[in-house]
């Protein structure tokens, strides 16, 4: 499960990684069940069917190995780097009615392994890494889909305060009971509102009462990669995607997906010429 999230934000290649992240996997299966691999946690006072859609926006996508990912142009898709690697070449990606092969994947040179000294124990060197750190990557399609199908990256930086819908698969939970585990496939949406900006993330807390959002509700680890759009005069525009959850005190304790929590999100507008330029020269 912590491989699902972002205790798998590292290069694939590095064995000793693997390893321990094994063992870290096997480690967390004896803690607490809100350490299980979680999805998108919704109000304890709004019927879970409502955050249910039955089609998913023809931008959404289902990577190869689970967690998601965004179409931003015909044969360009965009989506967390810790869920890729060399493996997924050749492997297909699901986009709206399309079954794609990827071509190529590109991770970006910022994107680098979460020291092991940090993954257990209080939470403050982790998240200080975290806070610092880079999680993004691009695939290329061997196909081009239609051109209607990709959402525009937003490129402003005044995401501050913006109300976005966020998408995502997997079981649910609410507030007041935290996550759930496994994985049931249904897609959901949510809405929240983006209260911190950072120069690589920005940051959603799951409010409750006065303060909630009609379907207010925060991401889990399944949902790694799953856009995060807004609207302006009624284009749509993707701002980020779904990538970390902020942790206080020990690790081992972290009960996840519960009011007044936060996560971090990539922050598509810091990366926004990286992408124009890794497009045009592949």
């Amino acid at each position: 499960c912590l491989y699902e999230g972002f205790f798998r934000f590292y290069k694939s290649t590095n064995t000793d990684i693997k390893m321990t992240l094994i063992k870290y996997c096997f480690f967390a299966s004896i803690l607490t069940l809100s350490l299980n691999c979680w999805s998108i946690v919704v109000r304890h006072d709004v019927q879970p069917s409502e955050y249910e859609i039955e089609k998913a926006p023809p931008f959404f996508a289902d990577m190869p190995n689970g967690g998601h990912g965004a179409l931003i142009a015909p044969n360009w898709v965009v989506t967390v780097a810790h869920l890729v690697s060399a493996d997924i070449t050749g492997k297909l990606i699901k986009i709206g009615m399309h079954q794609v092969e990827v071509e190529k994947v590109i991770i970006h040179p910022g994107v680098t392994e979460i020291p092991e000294d940090i993954l257990a124990g209080d939470a403050s060197n982790l998240m200080e890494f975290m806070m610092s750190a880079h999680d993004i990557a691009l695939v290329k399609l061997n196909t081009k889909l239609p051109d209607n199908a990709p959402i525009e990256i937003y490129s402003k930086n005044n995401e501050l305060g913006k109300i976005i819908t966020g998408y995502g698969r997997g079981t649910t939970g609410n507030g007041n009971t935290g996550s759930v585990s496994g994985t049931q496939g249904v897609l959901r949406q949510l809405q929240n509102r983006i209260e911190e900006t950072h120069p690589n993330w920005l940051s959603i807390t799951f409010d409750y009462g006065e303060n909630a959002l009609e379907l207010e509700g925060i991401d889990g680890s399944w949902d790694s990669g799953g856009p995060l759009i807004f609207n302006v005069n009624r284009t749509s525009y993707l701002v980020g995607l779904f990538c970390w959850d902020y942790i206080e005190g020990n690790l081992e304790e972290f009960a996840a997906a519960h009011y007044g929590m936060k996560s971090y999100q990539v922050r598509l507008s810091n990366y926004s010429e990286w992408i124009k330029k890794t497009i045009a020269t592949n």
